[in-house]
């Protein structure tokens, strides 16, 4: 338990340090520079999932229903269902 909370101390002290720096040490110049680097990083996330997804096949552009579906469906209206 002491573990988790020195961890969670430690966190906490680097965050906050991280913020004063953030707000009252660097200038307006680098804060902008730091807000491009995280929509940069955002960006480059979302076209690597994108990527990682298409070649996983999980991106169905189909609207309709899959040929399998489709053939079950005309068999049970045969059926008279």
């Amino acid at each position: 338990m002491k573990k988790i909370l020195g961890g969670v101390v430690a966190i906490a002290a680097v965050a906050g340090i991280g913020y004063v720096v953030y707000k009252e040490v660097i200038s307006e110049e680098a804060r902008q520079n730091i807000q491009r680097m995280v929509e940069t990083v955002k960006t480059s996330y979302e076209r690597i999932d994108d990527v990682i997804a298409s070649v996983r096949g999980d991106v169905m552009t189909e609207d309709g229903p899959l040929p399998n579906v489709q053939t079950t469906m005309r068999q049970w209206k045969d059926l008279g269902y």
